[in-house]
Parts: C-alpha cells; sequence; structure tokens
C-alpha cells in the first residue's frame, strides 16, 4: 500500500459559541472526512456531545485523531453518546483508537454484529470489550437518547423500523408509488446483512430538523417512508450511506424534501452517479455538499467550494493509495428558528439557510 504524503491543516473555522468557554447558542454538527467512512459529531448548546460512528481502524489513527480534532474545535473533551449504526470496519473500526483520545460515556447500537467472517467477529469481540468498559444500551425505533435541548429519536435499528409516526408526521407519502425493491442481485453483489440492521437517527432542535442514517438499505427505506411518510420534513439530509446508490431512494429523499445536504463520500467509496441524479431531483434541495471530490461521476460533483476534500489521487490511477494526516470537514451551525449555517473548512466558504415557513 502506498501512503500518500499530502497533509492538509484544518482551518480555523469557529461559529459563535464553539470555543470552549463561551455560551453556546446553536447545535454545531461536523460531518468528518474518514475517506469514505462515517464519522458525525453533534454538539448541543448545552455541550453535551453525540458521536455517529467513528470511522476505520489503523492508518496510525488518522481517524481517530480527525475526530479528536473536531471535538477539540467544538471545545468539548468526552464523547457522551457514540452511536455505532452497525459493526462494519468503516463505521465501528476506528472505536478503539477513539477511546484512546477521548472518554466515551454511552455506547449505542443496535446488540450484536450478523456477520460471520472471522475477521468481522473478531473486530466485533473488540468492540464488545470496549463497550463494557462504558454504559452500554441497544437501542431500538422510537428509543430516545437523552440529550439536554434536543430531540433525538431512532427512527431504525436491527432491521426493524418506526411502527409510528413522529411527532407532525405520518401523511401519505405520493412517492411510494412504484417503488422498485432491489433484488438478489443487488444485494448479493454489494451486502445487505448488517446495513440493513443501521441504527438511523431523526434530529430536532426547536423548528431544525435533521437525519442521519448510517448505511441502511434501500429496501428498508420502504417500510419507514411508505405508505406514510413517518419522519415528515427535514431541514438537513445527511445522505445516506456516503451516497451509495443502494441507499437514498425517492420515497426517501424526495419525501424528506431537504434544503441542503451534506454527503460524507471518499474520493473512490460512495458518491454514487445515481445519487447525485436523485438528489438533483429533489425540489427544493438548494445545495449539496460534499466532503469529497467523487471520482467516479466527473461534471457531477458540486463546485469546489462546496467540496471539503479534492484530491483524489486520481493521476496516479491507484485504488490502494491512503491520505494520512488532517484533513477538512463540512460544519452546520443549526439554530432554533430552524435556520443554519453550512461551512467548508477548506476554504471558508459558507451558506446560511433561512427558517423554513410553513411546517
Amino acid at each position: 500500500m502506498r501512503i500518500a504524503a499530502a497533509v492538509f491543516l484544518y482551518a480555523s473555522v469557529l461559529s459563535a459559541g464553539t470555543a470552549a468557554g463561551q455560551t453556546r447558542d446553536t447545535l454545531d454538527i461536523y460531518v468528518i472526512d474518514v475517506e469514505g467512512g462515517e464519522a458525525t459529531l453533534f454538539v448541543s448548546p448545552s455541550g453535551e456531545s453525540m458521536l455517529v460512528d467513528t470511522g476505520w481502524p489503523g492508518f496510525d489513527g488518522r481517524d481517530a485523531d480527525r475526530i479528536a480534532a473536531a471535538a477539540e474545535e467544538a471545545g468539548i473533551s468526552q464523547i457522551d453518546h457514540l452511536i455505532v449504526t452497525h459493526f462494519h470496519a468503516d463505521h465501528m473500526g476506528g472505536a478503539l483508537q477513539l477511546a484512546d483520545r477521548l472518554p466515551v460515556v454511552n455506547y449505542l447500537d443496535h446488540g450484536a454484529t450478523v456477520d460471520e467472517g472471522e475477521r468481522q467477529r473478531a473486530a466485533f469481540a473488540e468492540y464488545v470489550t470496549l463497550r463494557s468498559g462504558g454504559a452500554h444500551r441497544t437501542v431500538a425505533p422510537g428509543d430516545q437518547v437523552p440529550i439536554d435541548g434536543l430531540d433525538v429519536r431512532i427512527i431504525a435499528a436491527d432491521g426493524d423500523v418506526l411502527a409510528t409516526a413522529l411527532p407532525g408526521a405520518g401523511r401519505p407519502n405520493p412517492h411510494c408509488d412504484g417503488f422498485a425493491f432491489h433484488g438478489e442481485d443487488i444485494l448479493s453483489r454489494y451486502g445487505d446483512a448488517e446495513d440493513q440492521r443501521s441504527v438511523s437517527a431523526f434530529i430536532g432542535f426547536g423548528q431544525f430538523r435533521s437525519v442521519i442514517m448510517g448505511d441502511l438499505t434501500w429496501n428498508k427505506e420502504q417500510p419507514l417512508m411508505c405508505p406514510d411518510n413517518k419522519v415528515g420534513t427535514v431541514d438537513l439530509y445527511l445522505v445516506s450511506h456516503h451516497g451509495s446508490d443502494t441507499s437514498g431512494s425517492d420515497a426517501l429523499v424526495q419525501a424528506l424534501a431537504p434544503r441542503a445536504a451534506v454527503m460524507n463520500n471518499g474520493p473512490r467509496k460512495g458518491g454514487g452517479p445515481e445519487t447525485f441524479e436523485r438528489l438533483a431531483q429533489v425540489e427544493g434541495l438548494e445545495d449539496l455538499w460534499q466532503n469529497h471530490y467523487a471520482v467516479g461521476v466527473g461534471d457531477a460533483n458540486r463546485r469546489e467550494s462546496f467540496i471539503a476534500n479534492l484530491q483524489d489521487f486520481a493521476a496516479s490511477d491507484r485504488d490502494d493509495e491512503v491520505h494520512l494526516g488532517a484533513a477538512y470537514w463540512t460544519h452546520i451551525a443549526a439554530r432554533r428558528d430552524g435556520s443554519f449555517t453550512v461551512t467548508n473548512s477548506r476554504n471558508g466558504f459558507s451558506r446560511r439557510y433561512p427558517p423554513r415557513g410553513g411546517r
């Protein structure tokens, strides 16, 4: 494996209240680049933190370091709630290295892995030992995560989805018409067992609403959103499954009707062409932000100002290069009135979205 030597410095982009010792009045969300894995940090105005997934293992603790850097930027010194959406290496793998850098108080997940491979089982066993050192909770749809000032609700876990709609949701979803389930050809090619058990969550802060789905699969989106939309609309869509084409159906994204979306893709992982096409058709979606330039879609990528990390290794034409060192994140500062600002930490480019009317 060849290691790319490029190292990027984090830009110092602070929203009001993100530094330690200041009064915070926003929900701050850091979509952290873990090279096609997942790690998203939520910090409430109370200073409580929730991290969703921990990125990859190895690479000299690269992903744990990136998470710790975001935590320092946010002015926090521990992870109060760690949600491991499912037990794949790009979501669970960095947990041990992270715990060496930041104490984790509460572990939340869907229970036990269903993967049968020897390496997967060994990695899960290490995680079980780690979570036994804190408070562990197996979550189910409808459960809440107690964070002062936020409404965090589990909407899918271990293959189950919400049985009843969230408050204010539950309207018929016209985008369910003609829903086409993915068949065995797709499921066998990409795997499905752990992905479909992903923990997915709704996050509310006053009038602001968002969802983070893990790798919840296309077929599992159907019972969540059809025939009635059990989630309602959101302001910010944290794009499912790294933007892979195996998630993010019209029944989900059209019904959520987000105003902005952030895709935590890697240069060669996620960021599927069909996902870009589906998001482009969402009425009212003003902007798609990307954590990485997506090599495979070319001109479908957003303008560079909306992309946090531009390195793609395309010149070497190697898929096995690894970028070590720091990287840039996408930062969201959400307000109780439903307005929010998205900032690309690479260049300081930001855009403010006003409160949504008519909700």
